[in-house]
């Protein structure tokens, strides 16, 4: 499909080198890899993070928010856990508290987080999209390409 680089900004915002899971990485070493990133000619960026995303949000074409029903995202919390705990998926080692406070987390996003993260993402509301799923989000992009090249 698309040739351009994805980064996680889970891996810019928490301490890689930790041991455990829920360290956060120092801001300056963070800010200088998400410098690198928006210099590049093409990216994409993946995260619930907005505080600190001003440098790519001025260059990004598009800003887009997928926000799956809460209920899926707890399927996939859950899952995500149940994989790390037996193995199958590689990872920092999280704990039953670890689990819960992401799940309680979960549930503030769409009444608090996301509320901020729009009031950061306003000055570029021209570049913003909403949607449920991947799917109507590749189907959003792949028109809009398509209505480009028109």
């Amino acid at each position: 499909m698309l040739q351009i680089p994805a980064h996680d900004l889970d891996g810019l915002f928490w301490d890689v080198q930790a041991d455990r899971y829920g360290r956060r990485a120092a801001e300056d070493g963070r800010d200088t890899k998400l410098a690198g990133i928006a210099r590049q000619e093409q990216w994409i960026v993946e995260g619930v993070y907005y505080t600190w995303l001003k440098p790519v949000f001025e260059r990004a074409d598009l800003i887009a928010v997928l926000q799956p029903h809460v209920f899926m995202r707890d399927l996939r919390i859950v899952r995500r856990f149940g994989y790390r705990k037996l193995g199958i998926s590689t990872s920092k080692q999280e704990g039953f508290g670890d689990l819960y406070r992401l799940l309680l987390w979960n549930h503030q996003y769409d009444t608090a987080n996301l509320k901020r993260a729009m009031e950061c993402i306003e000055p570029y509301v021209h570049k913003f999209i909403h949607c449920r799923s991947a799917d109507e989000l590749v189907s959003r992009v792949l028109k809009s390409v398509n209505q480009s090249i028109v």
